[in-house]
């Protein structure tokens, strides 16, 4: 299966156009599998809320998605995606917990680095950087701080900065994603992760050493041989867990 390990929806992303409807036949549409619904955590998006409040409508959110994803047989997992406020521009997603952390670290975003990753840790999960180096403005936060590193194939920007990124990745032991963060401003990316139909959460996805594949305006050839390794590799792990 083709995972996006990175979309968003409007009622809770106030930054994207898209309904949950919306991200779901698109997905389907541009013949990717499921998503990872990982909408933004930030206190920008509050409204008049609470942080505990947010924290319940955010999970309501997903847990939405996850039933309209069964009737559209579309496969919907949970993630986050962090604002980082004590820096610029820099977001983290979080893969592997459950509906539960967002109710116990409500306020998230304001933690530093090493407490998120704490948090995230103590619960099983993986903390992956999203869309590293994009515009040169998305600066790469402590890599010990962290598993994994986004390939981001939002079609606004000009590249996923796959080869850096895959080059760093193997320097440092990470993991690799790829998420369209379709926001609805522009097509839908055909991008994701390749993975065994089996798997059913985003903590079974973080087992796997993932390769990361994706298209954006530029680039393609480079993508569809990034995209044909990670389908060989999901096999191959696959079978070798079967055996």
């Amino acid at each position: 299966m083709l995972i996006d390990m990175h979309a968003h929806s409007a009622d809770i992303s106030l930054c994207c156009k898209a309904t949950l409807e919306d991200v779901l036949t698109y997905t389907k549409e541009n013949g990717m599998d499921g998503v990872v619904l990982a909408n933004h955590y930030t206190s920008k998006y509050l409204k008049n809320d609470t942080p505990a409040d947010f924290a319940r409508r955010f999970v309501a959110e997903y847990r939405r998605a996850k039933a309209l994803g069964e009737r559209m047989d579309c496969r919907v997992f949970f993630g986050i995606e962090v604002t980082m406020e004590r820096h610029t521009l820099e977001h983290m997603l979080v893969y592997g917990v459950d509906e539960a952390f967002p109710l116990q670290h409500p306020t998230m975003y304001s933690y530093t680095q090493a407490e998120l990753y704490r948090a995230v840790k103590a619960c099983g999960g993986r903390m992956v950087q999203a869309h590293p180096l994009r515009r040169g403005k998305n600066s790469l936060l402590d890599l010990s701080l962290m598993d994994g590193i986004e390939t981001n194939s939002h079609p606004l920007y000009d590249s996923t900065h796959f080869e850096e990124l895959a080059e760093i990745a193997r320097e440092n032991g990470l993991l690799m994603t790829a998420g369209g963060d379709f926001h609805k401003d522009t097509h839908r990316p055909k991008c994701g992760v390749y993975l065994p139909d089996h798997l059913q959460s985003t903590r079974d996805i973080m087992e796997y050493k993932v390769y990361a594949g994706g298209d954006v305006a530029t680039g393609a050839a480079t993508v569809i041989l990034a995209m044909g390794t990670a389908k060989d590799a999901a096999r191959a792990i696959d079978a070798q867990l079967r055996a």
